[in-house]
């Protein structure tokens, strides 16, 4: 074989899907997406032609940002986890992750291995050499694949602590700098945004008192916070 064969990339499912997407997304040519995840075209326009399967593989934990499986560290305990979830999902008895995990360290002490501990990477592992999948996650792309992505949109909540100050700052050389207490003073803000990212919507914001006094001398308007009326 010769030297100066070109080694072809191997990309994850991960990887894959991005793809996908910024085809999807349009603002860039095919050529300039392929060039920049190392890919040849005829390659990206496989992935295109098998979408489809890569977001249905994606979508389960079995090849989530690996090509293969890793060994268990602890092949015992994964056996028995595996055989009772098994004998659990016969009976059609909803599990949850939280569950796995303590089931896990159930059968880890049983075993006699005191330092096991059933962590969500663990449990990610166990989904992936298992082929255990979310059920949801499926059902979600399926439900989505025919949407136009400024359709989908995303909504999740975040802590503001808008008392705290920075805790960087410029100072001159052999300048002596400390920080003093931070305060925990905060709100709670829901934030929300379509797929495509061309429309943000309304930032929904939690606090103490329906009017908070450290708002008392600003438009609400120009915070372009929506106020809702408490429930109940």
């Amino acid at each position: 074989m010769s030297s100066s064969k070109r080694m072809l990339k191997m990309l994850t499912y991960e990887e894959k899907a991005a793809v996908i997407r910024e085809v999807e997304n349009g603002f860039k040519t095919k050529s300039l997406i392929a060039k920049e995840f190392g890919i040849p075209p005829n390659t990206l326009s496989t992935y295109l032609k098998n979408k489809e399967t890569i977001l249905n593989k994606l979508a389960t934990s079995s090849v989530k940002g690996r090509k293969r499986a890793r060994e268990p560290e602890n092949p015992d305990v994964d056996e028995c986890v595996y055989k009772w979830f098994k004998q659990t999902r016969d009976k059609k008895i909803p599990l949850s992750g939280l569950l796995i995990r303590a089931k896990a360290e159930e059968f880890a002490l049983k075993l006699g291995k005191i330092n096991f501990k059933a962590s969500n990477g663990w449990l990610d592992g166990f989904k992936e050499r298992n082929g255990i999948s979310d059920d949801w996650k499926i059902k979600l792309l399926q439900m989505i694949k025919s949407k136009n992505p400024k359709d989908i949109f995303n909504a999740d909540e975040t802590g503001l602590f808008y008392r705290c100050t920075p805790d960087k700052t410029l100072a001159f050389k052999g300048e002596r700098c400390s920080g003093g207490k931070q305060s925990k003073e905060r709100v709670t803000l829901l934030v929300g945004a379509n797929m495509d990212g061309s429309e943000k919507l309304p930032l929904l914001m939690i606090g103490k008192s329906s009017n908070p006094r450290c708002f008392k001398n600003l438009n609400r308007n120009q915070l372009n916070i929506k106020r809702i009326k408490k429930l109940g």
